[in-house]
């Protein structure tokens, strides 16, 4: 499987995930912050079919292009069962299993940044949205966050992974596109706070929320 990140001058990113084989593919997160073109060229400069587009969460910060891209290449859109949009091609909850040519994407339930948070793991990498980030996590006070369950999401999901999977979030400001379990492990200190710590700074972290909180919710929701 080849995997194409795309980054956008804010920091969002998307997946582009091939087949190398049947050359059938999946995309994670698009963005409207990306061209949508950008994505079709890269798809097409690889001569591959688009199969998926899949939403780890919904968006509150970007606007996502998932059902542009949707139309335009005929893919299914896969969401949580949960997601407030009512287009979803696929509705998920988790113990899913998505076939992309050779290879199997596992959807993984992976709540607490938003209750209808799903990762997916494949080949040996784990594609986490906001749940894991690279040195720490997404926050938890809003879209049904639970730091109990992003606890949980880190330790009994995410913790349980081979140390030497690749991780990649859908938002990193610093230029990077991916890490490991084993160094998320030992450097993220999110990681490394106790059951109460961690719950005690997750309900206490309320940074002013996104600058396109608004718009994003209500065009992500359609």
């Amino acid at each position: 499987m080849e995997t194409v990140p795309f980054q956008s001058p804010r920091g969002c990113l998307s997946y582009l995930l091939v087949d190398m084989v049947t050359r059938e593919a999946a995309l994670i997160d698009p963005t409207q912050e990306i061209e949508t073109e950008t994505y079709l060229a890269v798809l097409a400069k690889r001569d591959a079919r688009l199969t998926y587009v899949v939403e780890t969460h919904t968006h509150a910060d970007h606007i996502s292009s998932a059902p542009d891209i949707v139309k335009r290449t005929g893919a299914r859109l896969v969401r949580h069962a949960h997601a407030p949009s009512p287009h979803k091609d696929l509705a998920v909850v988790g113990g899913e299993r998505l076939t992309l040519g050779g290879t199997e994407l596992s959807i993984i339930a992976t709540p607490g940044h938003t209750d209808e948070s799903i990762s997916i793991a494949a080949d040996g990498a784990v594609f986490t949205g906001d749940a894991l980030l690279i040195g720490g996590t997404g926050r938890t006070d809003f879209q049904a966050g639970s730091s109990e369950a992003l606890y949980d999401s880190l330790h009994t999901t995410f913790g349980l992974l081979s140390d030497d999977t690749a991780v990649y979030p859908a938002h990193d400001y610093q230029g990077r596109t991916s890490s490991t379990i084993g160094a998320e492990k030992e450097s993220n200190p999110r990681f490394a706070l106790t059951h109460d710590d961690f719950l005690a700074t997750m309900d206490a972290h309320h940074p002013p929320k996104p600058e396109l909180f608004d718009a994003a919710i209500a065009a992500n929701s359609l």
